[in-house]
């Protein structure tokens, strides 16, 4: 008898542990790249550079006009990356663009954070999803 209980405890235990660990979203670990190397970040992923000295977090991408893969356009578009960076106790948001008649970069304290690429491109029908973009990213030190 006590091993049938000790047997059913341990399901039910098990079965709560794992529905409580599905509830819970767990936040992806922060990549490390180094100064001056490019890098990729998903939405909502950070990377820590300069041993911690500065934060870069892909926010989203709220505007994708950029020509759709396969067809020729009159103008190539553009895409808008939101970049949150962290710096010596300052936080900031930037807007950075896949055309170059835009910002494609900022500077934080000292600094520079580039948009090299933006994947995928945009299919010829549709949207990107949102958790699908890359953002390839450049930070080297002023």
């Amino acid at each position: 008898m006590r091993g049938g209980r000790i047997g059913r405890w341990t399901v039910v235990t098990a079965a709560l542990t794992a529905a409580v660990g599905c509830g819970a979203r767990a936040e992806p670990p922060p990549v490390s790249p180094q100064l001056g190397a490019a890098f990729t970040l998903a939405p909502g992923e950070t990377a820590r550079l300069d041993q911690d000295r500065l934060t870069v977090t892909f926010g989203e991408v709220p505007a994708d006009s950029r020509c759709p893969a396969g067809t020729d356009c009159v103008w190539e578009g553009d895409a808008t990356v939101i970049a949150e960076a962290a710096a010596g106790g300052q936080s900031s948001r930037h807007e950075l663009h896949t055309n170059r008649r835009f910002p494609t970069g900022a500077t934080v304290g000292r600094y520079r954070i580039e948009l090299v690429a933006l994947r995928p491109s945009r299919p010829g029908i549709g949207m990107v999803p949102a958790p699908d973009y890359r953002a390839e990213l450049l930070v080297t030190a002023q």
